[in-house]
């Protein structure tokens, strides 16, 4: 049997602009090597990129860097 599970979690990332932050974002490895073993996980979607503090929508800004 071969089932798949969709799931979303959340990550807060400091630093110093909007590159940076990407830029580790892209980076961090998001799967264990379990999850990993025969391409079994994979990256699906951004769904939200806001202000920790605020809530205010930066995914524009986040797109643009």
């Amino acid at each position: 049997m071969e089932v798949r599970i969709k799931f979303s979690a959340e990550v807060y990332i400091k630093g110093e602009d909007m590159s940076e932050i990407k830029s580790k974002f892209e980076m961090l490895p998001l799967f264990s090597a379990d999850a990993l073993e025969d391409n079994s996980a994979e990256f699906g979607e951004i769904l939200l990129v806001e202000d920790a503090e605020t809530y205010k929508d930066l995914r524009k800004e986040y797109d643009k860097s």
